[in-house]
């Protein structure tokens, strides 16, 4: 009934508040130029959407252990990122077709990193698991894939440690990246 009340009256539901600064927290930390660079990812649009997808997977996974509060915020998390393509896409001038063209695949690529990164939490190896995506996706040339696995897994578990409330207002610990 809220949601419903909340659509009528323009104000935004609680989940997609959190979901916008928790995406833009995202963002943030994914365009550091310590990601990309020489034996590193690609500082291209495909090397950005690799490394957004790396967060945002790792915290859309610690989000379904936080039932459908959780379930709810990941949703929500997805349909702002979805959102931010469109508006992207958008002011580069395609139309609404262009625009649905191009979308799709870029939600099918990150439904697909997703999967990859799940697999690899659940996995009895996660390093080994980790590196192959990342050498697949991120240091497709070789490099320092290690500081990727190293830095993926301290922030699984820095998110693991955290409460749904402290993730949801985006007060995320991102480790160092060195």
């Amino acid at each position: 009934m809220l949601n419903i009340l909340s659509r009528i009256t323009g104000k935004p539901r609680a989940e997609i508040i959190d979901a916008r600064v928790l995406y833009r927290k995202v963002m943030e930390q994914s365009r550091k130029p310590e990601f990309y660079g020489d034996d590193l990812c690609a500082d291209t649009t495909d090397g950005r959407m690799e490394i957004l997808c790396m967060h945002l997977s790792t915290i859309m996974f610690i989000l379904r252990e936080h039932g459908e509060a959780g379930a709810t915020l990941t949703q929500a998390l997805y349909d702002v990122m979805i959102n931010d393509f469109d508006v992207a896409l958008r002011e580069e001038g395609l139309s609404d077709t262009g625009v649905s063209r191009r979308i799709k695949p870029l939600a099918k690529m990150f439904f697909a990193r997703a999967r990859q990164y799940a697999d690899a939490f659940n996995s009895d190896d996660i390093e080994g698991a980790l590196e192959t995506i990342i050498k697949d996706n991120i240091c497709k040339i070789g490099g320092n894939d290690a500081l990727y696995i190293v830095y993926v897994k301290d922030f699984h578990a820095n998110l693991a440690a955290q409460k749904l409330g402290s993730i949801a207002r985006g007060k995320l610990d991102f480790p160092r990246f060195h």
